[in-house]
């Protein structure tokens, strides 16, 4: 029995290989190469280029993982419809599988060759590839010395490239686990490109910098000298709060949406900054999250007591349940800024 190789980069220091969806981790560059797809027209790594790609190494002859392997990279294919991504199996045994083989192996597992790449080419430039770009193991064992279907051992990785041609991921292959770590990494880094923008988080920002304003002018109103005997006064200041509530309301249905329907689908965007920025930019995510968890409770028991007229009760938690108020819903605006327009590029 042939032991297939899972080579990959050694993860010291820490490093993880399979990288979370939104890591900022790179493990290298794909060097230059000249592959064959399924037409004959060349592959180069300038096709790669402009979206990320799942890519997998295989041989229509083998008795071993690839059609594991494969089928995985079939299920993967579904799992990114609708997503700017593309797939890349490269044949291991390029003497065999020629274009025309290559091209009745991907029809036998129905795959869309407008997005899925079946690439042959000359061997020693493959394995050159694997080896000293992809850092994939590779080896053709003498075929007079194994069974029919183990002539090569290979990687068994899902490697995950992003737009600019730069390796973000390794992926175990063979499991479901990796297959849907490696599509996640997908998704995430389809976002990280700009390749699918959604209305959701401006949307999102929007209603949270109108809460702040709202909050804002019902405080000026209150706290205007004489305002809390103030009938008129106190009935402009009960719309202001009313209004904000109503549009912390319309965020969090809109919030809650965006991360439970929209990312699963389009993928993760994350913080790319480092260091001290990087620390100081999570601090102020949980800070936000944490307040905005015990600020509901607080905002919901606020207006009761104004609905009953208990002044005095209101008042005093109005002093406690105002600022936090005020900080989730300008800290939700600074989050979106730092994530979006001014998150730093990995360029």
């Amino acid at each position: 029995m042939v032991a297939f190789s899972s080579a990959a980069p050694q993860s010291g220091g820490g490093i993880e290989l399979a990288a979370r969806p939104t890591s900022p981790s790179i493990f290298g560059e794909v060097a230059e190469f000249e592959l064959v797809g399924l037409s004959g027209d060349s592959f180069t790594r300038d096709d790669l280029l402009g979206q990320p790609t799942l890519l997998s190494t295989f041989f229509t002859r083998c008795a071993g993982p690839c059609p594991r392997l494969t089928a995985q990279m079939r299920q993967a294919q579904e799992e990114l419809e609708g997503v700017p991504a593309r797939l890349v199996s490269i044949s291991v045994d390029p003497g065999y599988d020629t274009p025309q083989i290559l091209a009745e192996y991907a029809r036998s597992f129905t795959a869309d060759t407008e997005r899925w790449s079946f690439l042959t080419g000359e061997e020693d430039e493959i394995y050159s590839l694997m080896r000293q770009s992809l850092s994939l193991g590779v080896a053709r064992l003498p075929e007079d010395d194994v069974q029919m279907g183990m002539q090569v051992t290979h990687a068994t990785r899902f490697v995950v490239v992003d737009a600019l041609g730069r390796i973000r991921g390794y992926y175990d292959g063979e499991t479901e686990e990796g297959r849907l770590g490696a599509v996640e990494r997908v998704k995430s880094l389809s976002r990280e490109a700009g390749l699918v923008p959604t209305p959701f988080p401006l949307i999102n920002a929007c209603l949270n910098s109108l809460a702040a304003l709202l909050l804002l002018l019902g405080w000026i109103v209150i706290r205007r000298p004489g305002a809390s005997s103030d009938e008129a006064a106190r009935s402009l200041h009960a719309k202001f709060m009313r209004a904000a509530f109503l549009v912390s309301a319309a965020f969090l249905g809109s919030y809650l949406w965006y991360h439970f329907v929209v990312v699963p689908e389009l993928g993760h965007l994350g913080y790319r900054g480092s260091g001290a920025a990087r620390t100081a930019y999570f601090a102020l995510l949980l800070s936000h999250i944490l307040l905005a968890v015990v600020n509901l409770p607080l905002v919901l028991r606020v207006l009761w007591l104004a609905h009953k007229e208990r002044w005095d009760s209101h008042r005093k938690l109005a002093r406690i349940t105002w600022p936090i108020w005020m900080y989730v819903s300008v800290t939700g605006v600074i989050v979106y800024l730092l994530l979006y327009p001014l998150n730093p590029s990995l360029a």
